[in-house]
């Protein structure tokens, strides 16, 4: 029987990261009462479990090919600075758009929904560029992606991709969320939405140009902005709309060319 190595990969790296945040970071949080600075370099660690999964247990899910050759090949499309820019302002963008609409649906001042924090900015944005961005790109559009495209077409492998990558952050919805009321059902919709349709962003541009830095910085423009908002669930409700209308128009372009 031939093995399944996508099926082995995605039930490893939901297995990890589940036990990595109930004993890694609950007893950190629980047990130590770490500060949030801390517990920031804690979930950094966490957010690596796909990337450090994949290259420990290369040999369990790839064995017919060398690591350097996959990493090679994962970065060897050409950087273009006029895209690569593009890909970081896409969601960033359509963030920015949505707290401006949401701001103005609530009638108060874009900038009251900002908190700077405790953290020195230029430390919240390296360890945000070092989280999520630069840790989980090599195993969900490095590895999982690959896998995918050899079962499905672009659509279906992205959508497949997505909901994959939604759901691994299933217990982060439960112990790392302020809306634990009904709020919690409209905010999980819109991660599901809203994590798909950057997954299909950032295939769109993995299919052109065959660069994981063109990923990076998808996902970092998309996490960059909620490290410093305090948001009401309203925001998004207008997140989940703007990105199933934009991605669904980038796709009908897309196929168009």
């Amino acid at each position: 029987m031939k093995t399944n190595y996508l099926k082995k990969y995605i039930i490893s790296s939901y297995v990890l990261v589940w036990m990595l945040i109930i004993f890694v970071a609950g007893t950190a949080s629980l047990v130590f009462h770490a500060p949030p600075v801390i517990m920031w370099l804690v979930r950094n660690l966490i957010s690596w479990s796909p990337t450090y999964l994949l290259l420990i247990g290369w040999k369990h899910f790839r064995p017919g090919e060398t690591r350097r050759a996959f990493i090679k090949r994962c970065f060897s499309g050409k950087i273009k600075p006029v895209p690569m820019l593009c890909s970081f302002l896409v969601t960033f963008g359509i963030s920015v758009l949505s707290l401006f609409l949401f701001s103005l649906f609530e009638g108060k001042p874009a900038a009251s929904y900002i908190d700077w924090g405790t953290t020195a900015l230029p430390l919240s944005i390296f360890l945000s560029f070092t989280s999520g961005p630069t840790g989980e790109e090599l195993g969900w559009r490095g590895f999982l992606r690959e896998e995918f495209n050899k079962r499905y077409g672009f659509l279906k492998s992205s959508l497949c991709q997505g909901l994959v990558w939604c759901f691994w952050h299933t217990l982060l919805w439960v112990v790392d969320s302020d809306f634990t009321d009904w709020r919690a059902v409209p905010y999980i919709i819109s991660n599901i939405v809203v994590i798909t349709s950057i997954t299909v962003w950032m295939n769109l541009f993995l299919e052109r140009y065959n660069n994981l830095l063109y990923s990076v910085l998808l996902h970092f423009g998309f996490n960059i902005v909620f490290v410093f908002l305090d948001v009401g669930i309203g925001f998004f409700v207008i997140l989940t709309v703007l990105h199933l209308a934009v991605t669904s128009a980038a796709v009908l372009l897309a196929r168009r060319r």
